[in-house]
């Protein structure tokens, strides 16, 4: 009898051991009702440590961001000195960031951090290394060669870099290649359809457009270009201090933060819009207009740093960091004008300047 009891147990010892390990799923591929939800990850650039001697926290997440509740439910600490800007791809199921590099630190890397995609939960992989990313201001993600392009906005090292195998790379990381732009502030950055979008800063702002960046030949001896420039320049109307940009290629539209002045007034700054960007993209010396433009004192914006649009067929919201308001706000993607956003928060003391948003089962990643 004994014996039978005990053959029992074991049995349902092994049953619910199999059950465990058979519902266990890796935390980066949800099951199909968990394909269908909003995260979004905030960046801020402060780097301080508290009383024990840690960074504080210099990410936090959203979730869900499209519902009626919009607040903050995760925190986590990167190993970013100071948070840049940030990036997401799925087909990565990794989150990377760059660090802000203010006040004399001098973190030239990009970090790397898995994603867990039942709960969303941060952990930090790999940190790639190298002096030239000095001054990060966007990050994109060319799939069918598994690259990562960054984006170095301004200073002697302005260019582009292109690192293969990111997920995997640590330590100091030469470039696949090196796309340096001289003289070329940029900010920002997207990438669809072979082609990377980056805002244009200083004289004729608008939008950089660089074709086929993955097909690029270097030199053999140091994979260095000294003098990329764009293919084409796509000048807006009356723009000023252009910063993140986003396009979505399922809406095909596209939204560039425009900082208002100093970024000190509230309403001054500006979302600009442009529907149907795909017919703008290959015009040739002219200027392009916003189709919508979210401005005014209702808005709250006062120097928005980035934008993100959720790029699903159902998605119906943009999200704005404002480094001023120290807030980020959600509007509706068919928004214009002076309105106020639909949802907001808070980053009280925290600077936001980075956004990325992970939101899952959508049927187009542009590349």
């Amino acid at each position: 009898m004994w014996k039978s009891a005990l053959l029992i147990k074991a049995c349902c010892a092994i049953a619910l051991l199999i059950g465990f390990y058979a519902c266990e799923r890796n935390d980066a591929e949800p099951n199909l009702e968990m394909r269908k939800f909003t995260r979004l990850y905030v960046s801020f650039e402060q780097y301080n440590t508290s009383s024990l001697g840690v960074p504080d926290t210099n990410m936090r997440t959203i979730y869900p961001a499209d519902s009626s509740e919009f607040n903050f439910t995760l925190k986590h600490v990167s190993q970013a000195k100071g948070g840049g800007p940030i990036y997401f791809h799925p087909r990565l199921e990794a989150l990377f960031q760059a660090s802000a590099n203010l006040n004399g630190i001098n973190d030239t890397a990009v970090y790397s951090m898995s994603v867990g995609a039942t709960n969303g939960v941060l952990q930090n992989l790999t940190a790639m290394e190298n002096r030239t990313y000095s001054a990060v201001r966007g990050l994109a993600f060319h799939e069918p060669t598994n690259s990562l392009f960054i984006v170095n906005g301004s200073g002697i090292n302005a260019g582009i870099y292109v690192v293969n195998s990111p997920k995997s790379r640590r330590g100091y990381v030469p470039p696949l290649k090196r796309l340096r732009t001289p003289g070329l502030q940029m900010w920002g950055a997207a990438y669809a359809n072979n082609r990377l979008f980056t805002s244009r800063l200083g004289s004729g702002p608008g939008i950089n457009v660089f074709n086929n960046i993955a097909a690029v030949s270097v030199p053999e001896s140091d994979s260095t270009i000294n003098n990329f420039a764009p293919a084409r320049v796509l000048q807006i109307a009356d723009a000023r201090n252009l910063r993140g940009i986003s396009y979505d290629t399922v809406k095909n539209v596209l939204a560039v933060a425009e900082f208002g002045g100093d970024g000190s007034v509230v309403g001054s700054g500006r979302i600009l819009i442009f529907d149907n960007f795909s017919s703008l993209i290959d015009q040739e010396g002219s200027t392009i207009t916003p189709t919508r433009i979210i401005t005014g004192a209702a808005t709250k914006l006062q120097a928005p740093v980035d934008v993100v649009i959720d790029p699903r067929e159902s998605g119906v919201y943009l999200y704005v960091a404002d480094r001023s308001a120290r807030a980020v706000f959600r509007f509706r993607i068919d928004d214009q004008g002076n309105t106020a956003p639909n949802q907001e928060v808070s980053t009280g003391s925290r600077t936001p300047v980075g956004l990325a948003l992970d939101a899952r089962d959508y049927p187009s990643l542009g590349q």
